[in-house]
């Protein structure tokens, strides 16, 4: 008895070794911008066109593992997608291995690219990579409002491109004006690395409003590493209201900035000033007006 209780757990453990064997299949969806929403999706043959298809695949299928969204290289036209889709697991929006350029999301004009809601203050885990996204009022808004209901968390951004974010390329109803390419609204422990931000523009007028990247509302523990901000006519970082433990590092500012690099601001009536942010080893030069503070809080 003894003997063959040590072999079944030898085999047990030997199995358990082998790739593939403790975790789930991963779920895949194509797009490509060609493809066809009422296509299956499963597959490049049977791709689909937009994320809103690929979100109601997701629900009607309700994998429980990790799901790669696989985007093919090509222009994507005015697409713009409230997400809602997590599972706890990872879910990948990355671009095609084959790819020779950059899947391309053109908002034409158009109001934000990707909205996550309902994350229910948990880790939502979206990973996106490898893909360009312009010409949108802005580009991303984790959160997507002030509510607890939509905190999220353990979110990656990394190769992208945003180009042409804000109010002079995009339009929305909630304001004439732009506030970020990316904003976070009670969204925590992000990766936000090697992106390119170019062109993140209001009016003169409203440049003060918008950033490349707006942590808000509790916002903490954000990791803001490697990227490179050029033309931005407000702070290219800002934070606001106990969004604390914001690390800014290895970072390239160029023309970037309308007071600072990286800001903290505060509202005196009923929010707190953000604590605990670093900012390390970046490159700061001239803001998008003339000279700025690398830090500064108002």
């Amino acid at each position: 008895m003894q003997t063959r209780r040590y072999a079944l757990l030898l085999m047990v453990f030997l199995a358990a070794l082998l790739p593939g064997a403790v975790s789930a299949q991963t779920f895949r969806l194509y797009l490509a911008p060609d493809g066809n929403d009422a296509a299956a999706g499963t597959s490049a043959s049977t791709a689909l066109r937009s994320l809103s298809a690929a979100q109601q695949r997701l629900l009607e299928r309700r994998p429980t593992g990790a799901v790669d969204v696989v985007i093919a290289a090509g222009t994507y036209l005015r697409q713009s997608v409230q997400w809602t889709f997590t599972n706890g697991a990872s879910i990948r929006f990355i671009a095609a291995s084959d790819a020779a350029t950059p899947a391309w999301f053109d908002g034409r004009g158009g109001a934000t690219w990707f909205t996550l809601k309902g994350g229910g203050n948990a880790a939502t885990r979206l990973t996106f990579a490898g893909l360009k996204v312009s010409n949108y009022w802005m580009a991303m808004d984790l959160g997507g409002s002030k509510r607890n209901e939509d905190g999220n968390s353990g979110n990656v951004i990394r190769n992208m491109s945003f180009e042409r974010i804000g109010g002079i390329h995009g339009r929305s109803s909630e304001a004439a004006y732009s506030f970020a390419a990316i904003r976070l609204q009670n969204s925590r422990d992000n990766r936000i690395e090697r992106n390119r931000f170019v062109s993140i523009e209001n009016d003169t007028k409203t440049s003060g409003f918008i950033h490349a990247l707006y942590l808000a509302r509790h916002s903490s523990g954000n990791r803001i590493e490697g990227n490179t901000f050029t033309d931005v006519n407000g702070d290219a970082v800002r934070t606001r209201d106990a969004s604390d433990n914001t690390y800014v590092g290895a970072n390239r500012f160029v023309r970037a900035g309308k007071y600072a690099a990286f800001s903290d601001w505060i509202k005196p009536e009923g929010e707190c000033p953000s604590q605990g942010g670093q900012f390390f080893d970046n490159t700061v030069g001239v803001g998008y007006y003339g000279a700025i503070d690398a830090t500064r809080t108002t």
